[in-house]
């Protein structure tokens, strides 16, 4: 699905030199892109890459607006790499397929676990009593969030991610060793985005904060 660029700047702002109903099919890097790509001049060691670029349209900031508007479209903005990392997000937003469930099938849910009716659940996810997951929250596949965890708003777990095991703990005791029972939890904030395969552990008296 294409976008139109007065639609980009619509949403993001930015100063548009060119034709506002010019479709947009793709982002792309500048040595690659072709008439129908959005690209982006972030860096000035790259300039030399500007005139020789195919892109339909180029983001850069002041210092290249001549060079870009001597070639063809483009949005002036004043941080060219933050345009694109917002405007990454928008194209996410409007490509990405419509959720058919919003809990897989395959999902464990512990009934005394809450999950906010705006959160997404991956397959595979296993979600253990006690445990907390925020509006607008992702849980990509094989998440595991362990008992009494909280997770909050707006966050994204990637494939893999375990919330709440034990840390590792043990107390000598001759030859053998005593395990130290990890009595904390997980708490993680809003807006947080954790990697894949990821392990955060409980604290052994106190929560781990992320």
């Amino acid at each position: 699905m294409a976008l139109r660029l007065d639609f980009i700047t619509g949403h993001l702002g930015g100063e548009l030199h060119g034709d506002p109903a010019q479709l947009i099919c793709g982002l792309a890097p500048l040595e690659s892109a072709g008439p129908l790509d959005l690209s982006f001049l972030s860096h000035p060691k790259f300039r030399s890459l500007l005139a020789s670029s195919g892109a339909g349209c180029v983001i850069v900031g002041r210092e290249g607006a001549d060079a870009a508007r001597s070639r063809g479209a483009c949005i002036i903005v004043d941080q060219p790499y933050l345009y694109f990392a917002k405007l990454s997000q928008l194209w996410k937003r409007e490509h990405a397929p419509q959720a058919l469930q919003r809990i897989h099938p395959s999902a464990v849910i512990d009934p005394l676990a809450a999950v906010d009716p705006t959160a997404y659940i991956g397959a595979l996810c296993v979600i253990e009593r006690g445990a907390r997951i925020g509006a607008g929250t992702v849980l990509k596949p094989h998440v595991t969030v362990g008992e009494g965890c909280v997770v909050g708003e707006r966050c994204i777990l990637h494939s893999g991610v375990v919330i709440g095991a034990d840390g590792f703990g043990f107390a000598p005791n001759g030859e053998a060793w005593e395990k130290i029972e990890q009595l904390g939890a997980v708490r993680i904030g809003n807006d947080v985005e954790i990697g894949a395969n990821t392990c955060i552990d409980r604290g052994a008296l106190r929560d781990t904060v992320i």
